[in-house]
């Protein structure tokens, strides 16, 4: 059980994470933009892996503010 001692960490560290969803999905949405428009541009398949994973976030974004709008009209 050894070698699954970073996956008892990582899961350790989740459960303790008290950052909103929505500041995470901020950070990760600047991370790929800073990607995109970094002087050395990605190649085709990797830009567009870029644009995928915005578009996720888009609907992570969405889900989460449904989430809120959901819990507010109870």
């Amino acid at each position: 059980m050894q070698g699954y001692d970073w996956l008892q960490e990582a899961l350790e560290s989740a459960v303790r994470e008290t950052k909103p969803v929505e500041d995470k999905i901020g950070l990760a949405r600047l991370a790929i933009l800073e990607r995109l428009v970094a002087p050395a541009n990605p190649n085709q398949d990797d830009e567009d892996a870029l644009f995928e994973a915005l578009d996720s976030l888009r609907v992570l974004h969405w889900e989460e503010l449904s989430n809120v709008e959901a819990l507010l009209s109870t």
